[in-house]
């Protein structure tokens, strides 16, 4: 799992979940793509893993 910050509002359209902005979620990369795909990729943004 990768976390990713949410951009702007929007509704999952598998689970119904309401993602707000500035929310920092877990989700794979391929869910992450799917999202991309189906929206753009000016709703997500990777957050990088300050441990490594």
């Amino acid at each position: 799992m990768v976390k990713y910050k949410i951009e702007k509002v929007f509704k999952d359209i598998h689970t119904k979940d309401v993602y707000k902005a500035d929310q920092i979620v877990d989700m794979t990369v391929k869910r992450a793509k799917e999202v991309e795909s189906n929206l753009d990729s000016s709703y997500l943004s990777r957050v990088e893993d300050k441990e490594k």
